[in-house]
């Protein structure tokens, strides 16, 4: 016969490896996609009238925390919301910016969750996948041990019939006279 110069089909684990390769690629692009992404909506949210108003409430409040933070760490002791601030006020423009800032990582870190999510997903199906592989392979081991005992036990049934019989044998030609039938 004359051999193929074609190369052997891959297995079905070469193709569920390849597909495992692909899903990790898809989340690495999307990952990888999200920055641009990210600076596209913080691009539109800041030209956006009524976004650019909750961009600001935003912002102020983000400036407001770090300051209450850094004073904490400070030691002067936390502004209080009632009483006088000392603290410097933040301009619109840079309250748009630091509220686009905290939506553009609040994206980022949305779309990280979600790749480590599926990633975990996918490492959780595969693992019970390998399990009920495990509690297959064990059935069919115990279902095979099953089998053998009861074959066994009709192999043991059929040699006592055997002995059995051998000894009737034996004691009817002992009845005759003849010595045992074996000889």
């Amino acid at each position: 016969r004359r051999q193929s110069r074609l190369a052997p089909r891959p297995g079905p684990m070469v193709a569920i490896g390849a597909v495992g390769l692909l899903g990790k690629l898809g989340v690495l692009f999307v990952k990888q996609a999200s920055k641009p992404f990210s600076n596209y909506v913080k691009r539109e949210a800041k030209q956006h009238p009524r976004v650019s108003d909750l961009l600001v409430w935003v912002g102020r409040g983000v400036h407001a925390t770090n300051i209450n933070i850094s004073r904490v760490i400070t030691g002067q002791g936390w502004l209080s919301r009632g009483g006088v601030s000392t603290m410097a006020p933040i301009t619109r423009d840079k309250a748009i910016e630091t509220g686009a800032e905290l939506l553009g990582e609040g994206i980022i870190f949305t779309v990280a969750g979600a790749t480590v999510a599926v990633e975990l997903l996918r490492q959780q199906r595969a693992k019970q996948a390998t399990e009920e592989k495990a509690k297959d392979n064990e059935r069919r081991q115990w279902e095979a041990v099953r089998l053998a005992q009861t074959e066994r036990e009709q192999i043991l049934k059929q040699l006592t019939a055997l002995n059995k019989r051998v000894e009737e044998l034996e004691e009817r030609g002992s009845r005759k006279g003849s010595g045992s039938w074996l000889r």
